[in-house]
């Protein structure tokens, strides 16, 4: 390798150190996706590269130790479009109930990051781009990671367990951004909802379930007292109409922190879909 390569390479690799997941660009090309083409000459179809011009700009989603790592071993960086919505939309992402869709605190006002659609650019490019940190600090990193961990890796829960948690999704999703309910008090004091399964997912007998309440630290819940939290919660989950195998256990409720859980708890068990019961929070810049 002759010297002007290598300092090529290492301006390239000084210039990756500075990119993380969450960070972006503007104005910075068009998305490239393929759709149906026409029927060629030939009659053969196949799909057409289409560009997509109407984005704002690209928002890294690979994790940061591989956008870091040395483009001989991991070439490329997977990124998504940013995309304007309306008001409406906006409110919809607020309350969780589009999860395809990320925030970011330093996009310009009504730019989200769109989960659904993804694209491979190499590091040449990626560092080509003016990049603009998009997460300020660990807190906000960890609130992106785990918005795409929820859309790409959600649990496809059966039909009837879903059609039976429809009031509960109705009820929680109602009360949630009001200030002066006491069961929008007892969710917000909530970090995640899940679903442990006392049998088989697919067990064609009885599937009873337990909903894991996983509480927000002390410090950030709206609701100190566990028991007026549970107060607030238990009924409108003792009053779903279950469908198919699905039935509430006996220990319908299990309030706790995250230090309370073992991780045989966690593992076993099932974060609702962010479109039914959990929540985006947006960054506050």
């Amino acid at each position: 390798m002759n010297e002007e390569a290598s300092a090529s390479d290492e301006g390239t690799m000084a210039r990756l150190a500075e990119w993380q997941q969450g960070d972006f660009a503007l104005d910075c090309g068009d998305f490239l996706f393929r759709d149906v083409s026409e029927i060629t000459v030939e009659g053969d179809e196949d799909g057409g590269a289409v560009f997509d011009s109407e984005i704002v700009g690209l928002a890294v989603i690979s994790q940061t130790c591989d956008v870091v790592r040395e483009p001989g071993r991991v070439r490329y960086v997977s990124v998504c479009p940013m995309v304007v919505v309306d008001a409406k939309r906006m409110e919809e992402i607020e309350r969780g109930q589009a999860p395809r869709f990320g925030f970011l605190s330093a996009a310009p006002d009504d730019v989200v990051v769109d989960f659904s659609r993804t694209m491979s650019v190499s590091k040449e490019l990626l560092v080509s781009w003016e990049r603009q940190r998009g997460c300020k600090d660990e807190s906000q990193q960890l609130e992106f990671a785990r918005a795409l961990e929820t859309f790409f890796g959600r649990f496809a829960f059966p039909d009837a367990f879903v059609a039976s948690v429809v009031s509960l999704r109705k009820a929680i999703l109602s009360k949630y951004p009001k200030e002066g309910s006491d069961l929008g008090k007892a969710v917000r004091s909530v970090r995640e909802i899940r679903a442990y399964p006392h049998a088989s997912w697919s067990d064609e007998g009885a599937v009873p379930v337990t909903f894991i309440a996983i509480l927000e630290d002390e410090g950030e819940r709206e609701l100190i007292d566990r028991d007026e939290i549970r107060k607030q919660i238990w009924p409108k989950i003792s009053d779903i109409e279950w469908q198919g195998p699905f039935s509430l256990h006996e220990d319908g409720l299990h309030l706790a922190t995250l230090g309370d859980l073992t991780a045989a708890d966690y593992l076993n068990s099932y974060p609702l879909d962010v479109n039914s019961l959990s929540f985006a929070r947006r960054y506050i810049t």
